[in-house]
């Protein structure tokens, strides 16, 4: 029997007006209060157009998945910032993410999930960050890499931990060098050390490349029946109905 899938829904923020700017003031309608007081101190167009894009489309995609009206269910965020339907016979997850102007959405019918994006074309990191965030398995990988690829490749890991990280919802709270990315297989398998290695393993990763500048990773917990299968799906703003 075929477990649940996961979809993750991906889209330009800049594309939600449709070309139309006052698109973006009808889109605001669909920020509950406080949500619209976050928006405005926002001080960059970028930024709020990015946490607008996140929230009309989780709204209307949670809504689809459980039924309701997109502003009926309650949205609240955990502990570590991580957002969450409140509503208590709801077994639906989500989870957002975005990087250098993508965002993307990631829906689970029946278990948590976490959802991470980067951009490929930002700023290298020192490599001293790469001995402190990264397990000694994964170094030695970055570091057989060409020069044009070892950032690519840190990126890879790192897009994989935030995902898990944020599947979890353990935000920054967990020494990422304890989390442990093998790339060998088509799909990234995890352990785990130290003082997490008892870790459950028992995950499903999935890399994806939505544009020629973003990387895309998604974890999804697969304890207790076979692993979920992952799809991707470009979103289409102009799928959003008008409230």
């Amino acid at each position: 029997m075929t477990a649940p899938g996961v979809r993750v829904w991906y889209a330009e923020a800049a594309r939600l007006s449709g070309g139309d700017p006052s698109a973006v003031a009808r889109r605001l309608a669909w920020l509950l209060p406080s949500e619209r007081a976050r928006y405005e101190r926002f001080v960059h167009d970028a930024d709020r157009m990015l946490f607008l894009a996140g929230r009309v489309m989780a709204r209307l995609l949670v809504g689809r998945l459980i039924g309701c009206d997109p502003l009926a269910w309650r949205w609240r965020e955990g502990p570590h910032g991580r957002p969450e339907i409140d509503e208590p016979e709801v077994r639906a997850h989500f989870n957002l993410a975005h990087s250098a102007g993508l965002v993307a959405c990631a829906l689970s019918p029946d278990r948590e999930v976490g959802v991470d994006v980067e951009d490929r074309q930002r700023r290298r990191v020192d490599r001293r960050f790469v001995v402190r965030y990264c397990a000694p398995d994964e170094v030695a990988d970055i570091a057989a890499q060409p020069d044009d690829r070892w950032h690519d490749r840190f990126l890879i890991y790192w897009t994989l931990k935030e995902a898990y990280l944020k599947a979890r919802g353990l935000g920054v709270s967990v020494q990422l060098s304890s989390v442990s990315f093998s790339l060998e297989d088509a799909s990234p398998r995890v352990s785990f050390l130290d003082k997490l290695s008892t870790c459950d393993t028992r995950w499903r990763f999935q890399l994806h490349h939505p544009t020629e500048r973003h990387l895309m990773a998604v974890a999804v917990p697969a304890a207790g029946g076979p692993a979920p299968p992952i799809e991707f799906l470009p979103f289409d703003w102009a799928l959003v109905p008008e409230l």
